[in-house]
């Protein structure tokens, strides 16, 4: 019997792996449906039968429900254990890897199709969204208070969490699993273009489009999770709560030229955040990193730095405060506006309050561990 994690159980097998993954062997060899008959964990049951063999912590997975991909709807059973998803379809070849000689995991580009292809149960939605309505109305002084259509935010959560997904595993780093820290300097599993092209070579793909928005939304070669959370903060549209300015490219390696001898880090230097045509960069300096690596650290980034400045980049600084603080992101995001030369997004009361959602959501995302 095989357990096929997907979804959240997916992502917490893939960190545990970091740069383990290219080493275990992918499945299927060509497109195939999930297998039958017993072959394939379904029921709670079944799970905990499993679980007695198969310590599924080893391997990362360790929150609770574990998800797991099933071939029908009928298989499968309810519990506060193991959480199954249909999967009908046949799954792509090598969309899984192989980590165990009975756990198969899928890969970055199948697990945002699995999102994409999710639906959201209207219920829990309406139900947050009235008591939430009620606190509102018990402290309000007036009668009145701004409200957003909670579909419309649901929507745009599932965009933002999945672009975070995808930054993450087509960056260099894996976030906090298992008790381990979050890793950084680690090779990327995909690109967002590469995820895209995977989707569209899947004959009939569920959530396609849904797909494209949230890859269209994040960035490939991302260093740290706070660094995806600036960056995404910065340019998502104001709908979505963000600033919506131009996007940047992350860890662009630029030709230093002659001024390759006035600094130790080679032929290029790499800023964090760049728009390369504006002459301008934003540097992230990671609380985390400086903690971790101490002076040398800050010292590489300071002469980092120096030399863009050098190069003729404006070069402006974040901190992990900066990205922590919506007040101080509102600073930078209109000093980047200032330099870009445009005016800042308008902005209006729903906004706001999407504003804030995006900014707890991506700071609780990527706050170190």
């Amino acid at each position: 019997m095989y357990a096929f994690l997907c979804h959240q159980s997916a992502c917490e097998a893939l960190r545990h792996l970091r740069n383990n993954v290219s080493n275990q062997p992918t499945w299927p060899p060509e497109p195939r449906l999930l297998p039958r008959y017993g072959d394939c964990v379904s029921t709670q049951h079944s799970f905990g039968l499993f679980c007695r063999e198969v310590d599924l912590a080893s391997f990362g997975v360790t929150s609770l429900p574990v998800h797991m991909l099933v071939p029908s709807a009928g298989s499968r059973s309810r519990g506060k254990r193991a959480k199954f998803h249909v999967w009908q379809k046949h799954v792509p070849a090598h969309a899984m890897v192989r980590i165990g000689e009975r756990v198969i995991v899928s890969a970055p580009a199948f697990i945002l199709m699995q999102m994409a292809a999710q639906n959201y149960k209207a219920d829990p939605i309406m139900e947050r969204f009235v008591e939430k309505y009620h606190a509102d109305q018990a402290v309000s002084l007036d009668g009145w208070v701004a409200y957003d259509d909670p579909f419309e935010w649901a929507r745009m959560e599932r965009l933002v969490r999945m672009a975070l997904v995808a930054c993450e595993f087509a960056g260099s780093y894996r976030l906090a699993v298992g008790g381990r820290d979050t890793a950084y300097g680690l090779a990327s599993l995909i690109t967002c273009e590469g995820a895209y092209d995977f989707a569209k070579a899947t004959p009939h793909p569920y959530g396609i489009k849904r797909m494209r928005a949230a890859l269209g939304l994040a960035f490939d070669c991302s260093a740290s999770p706070m660094e995806s959370a600036l960056a995404l903060m910065l340019t998502l549209p104001v709908e979505m709560g963000g600033f919506a300015l131009p996007r940047p490219t992350l860890n662009e390696g630029l030709p230093t030229g002659r001024w390759e001898t006035f600094w130790d880090g080679g032929d290029t230097v790499t800023p964090d955040l760049l728009w390369r045509d504006a002459h301008l960069a934003i540097e992230y300096e990671s609380d985390e990193f400086h903690g971790s690596q101490g002076p040398r650290k800050a010292t590489s980034d300071a002469s980092r730095g120096n030399v863009l400045a050098a190069m003729g980049y404006t070069v402006l600084r974040a901190t992990t405060g900066t990205v922590a603080s919506l007040h101080a992101l509102e600073r930078l995001a209109g000093q980047v506006a200032a330099h870009l030369g445009i005016m800042p997004a308008p902005s209006n009361d729903v906004a706001a309050i999407r504003r804030q959602r995006l900014h707890t959501l991506l700071v609780r995302h990527g706050r170190p561990v």
